[in-house]
């Protein structure tokens, strides 16, 4: 055997140990997610808690979060479970409600925020603003104030998005999550938590008006069993 061959021989052997090398690391890089038996939002979420209970929601449509930036239903949504109602107390006081789950939360394919999927239904953002919702035993979910209008219509709007371990308050800072995840080989979820009301002017968005909505988040995730309350708020 010459040298030519044997260097051949050599040189091929190296090659396929770096080509199994490189496909063993990237299987060991690739993101899983955990799977999870969990029951759907509408099993979830009862339909009656505190002071609050389901009404038909004729008249009060609730802005879909599915829609995205372009105006229409992604084929690539990263929604796996939506949950859309209507809730009202003894006091008058009328919430709309909107839960859009994401099992699998990736850089290409990640909750909508409110403010862009408003926009892209007509709405226009008058304020926005970031907030601390207060939850159980101190803890506190961050999330944003919305003021929004349509010529016939204006909602104030409380929200935030957990992705994983984290709440979701920066285009940017949640894709640097995510890509820290991926490098773990981790793919989290997500939820958007949403609750809304109809005013009939800008000025009555008051505080007052913001504190029903906080009302009303606090006692949805007490609603929720102890061990299923991790899917709407960070533990």
């Amino acid at each position: 055997m010459n040298s030519n061959h044997k260097l051949y021989r050599w040189e091929s052997g190296v090659l396929a140990a770096v080509m199994l090398a490189a496909a063993a690391a990237a299987w060991v890089m690739t993101p899983t997610a955990t799977p999870v038996t969990r029951p759907t939002l509408a099993q979830l979420v009862p339909a009656q808690f505190g002071e609050w209970k389901a009404v038909g929601s004729s008249g009060l449509k609730v802005v879909d979060p599915s829609i995205g930036p372009a105006g229409g239903r992604a084929t690539d949504t990263p929604y796996s479970d939506v949950l859309m109602r209507a809730y009202a107390d003894g006091r008058g006081n009328v919430v709309l409600l909107a839960l859009a789950y994401g099992a699998q939360q990736h850089q290409e394919v990640k909750i909508h925020r409110p403010e862009v999927c408003y926009v892209a239904q007509g709405f226009e953002v008058v304020s926005h603003s970031a907030a601390t919702f207060p939850l159980a035993q101190g803890a506190h979910a961050r999330g944003s104030r919305l003021l929004v209008r349509t010529p016939d219509r204006i909602e104030a709007v409380s929200y935030w998005i957990r992705i994983g371990g984290t709440y979701s308050n920066s285009a940017w800072a949640t894709r640097y999550y995510l890509f820290k995840e991926g490098l773990k080989g981790r793919v989290v979820d997500g939820i958007l938590v949403r609750a809304s009301q109809i005013v009939d002017s800008t000025e009555a968005a008051s505080p007052n008006r913001f504190a029903v909505q906080e009302r009303f988040l606090a006692e949805l995730v007490q609603s929720l069993p102890p061990q299923w309350r991790t899917v709407l708020a960070e533990s």
